[in-house]
């Protein structure tokens, strides 16, 4: 696979899946958001590795969590990687210290059939992030998710 097949392969899933999308500042950048029952997540879909050889996934939610809760937040993602290997999750900070983020990510190298391959980890995600939002959400105290932007 080189950068060219990665981007007919995100532009016919897109297609194929009728998502309206968005380009990314790159050619070859594309990203569009999915509305699940605890808010929206955003989708990027690029081309990535050695000359192109692979597309991410990557999938973000539209809040971030208070940084009071990031061991609570970072066990979850702990135990997440370890029982589902179809898409890591990372714990990041913000520029915000008050806040973290989540990012689950995946990588297509061409060993299944792309649409399959994308819905799974966006399928993957939704569960994680939900998991998330309720952890969050019954923490003691009056803590809420923040608004990222």
């Amino acid at each position: 696979m080189n950068i060219a097949t990665g981007i007919q392969l995100i532009e016919s899933y897109l297609r194929t899946r009728q998502v309206r999308y968005f380009r990314g500042h790159h050619d070859d950048e594309f990203f569009f958001l999915i509305s699940a029952y605890h808010g929206r997540l955003h989708v990027h879909l690029q081309p990535c590795g050695p000359d192109g050889s692979a597309v991410g996934v990557s999938i973000t939610a539209e809040r971030y969590y208070p940084a009071d809760q990031s061991g609570r937040v970072a066990a979850l993602v702990e135990q997440w990687n370890a029982a589902d290997p179809r898409v890591t999750a990372t714990v990041f900070e913000s520029s915000d210290p008050r806040l973290v983020g989540v990012l689950a990510e995946r990588r297509f190298r061409g060993d299944a059939e792309f649409g399959a391959f994308v819905d799974q980890a966006v399928q993957s995600a939704i569960d994680l992030f939900g998991r998330l939002s309720a952890l969050v959400s019954s923490s003691p105290g009056d803590t809420h998710l923040l608004d990222a932007g």
